[in-house]
């Protein structure tokens, strides 16, 4: 369901949606064991945010602050640094791309 949430909101134009799957799916990715996934997609995520001026809700602030936490704990500075990099260097198209991509577990 994520995926084709993000396939709509792809085909309607909504970035901002766009970056919220982008986050959905990177929570999956890491619930998954797949953290340098789940990195790269926050990362596109988040540089898509900037892009349109859409920073996250506050609410969801905490909860994606936990995460990213996590995920920097599991890999480490240097790795979680160079997948960040790496997803926030994608563009919108190969960020969606990546994102329905399916990696084997």
């Amino acid at each position: 369901m994520l995926e084709e949430s993000l396939m709509l909101f792809r085909e309607l134009g909504s970035q901002w949606g766009i970056a919220n799957a982008l986050e959905e799916l990177a929570k999956l990715a890491g619930v998954k064991g797949q953290r340098e996934r789940a990195v790269r997609l926050l990362g596109a995520a988040e540089s898509l945010r900037e892009a349109i001026g859409a920073p996250m809700y506050l609410p969801e602030r905490s909860d994606y602050e936990q995460i990213v936490t996590e995920l920097r704990s599991a890999l480490g500075d240097e790795a979680f640094a160079v997948a960040w990099e790496e997803g926030r260097t994608m563009t919108l198209e190969q960020a969606i791309a990546y994102a329905l991509e399916h990696p084997d577990t």
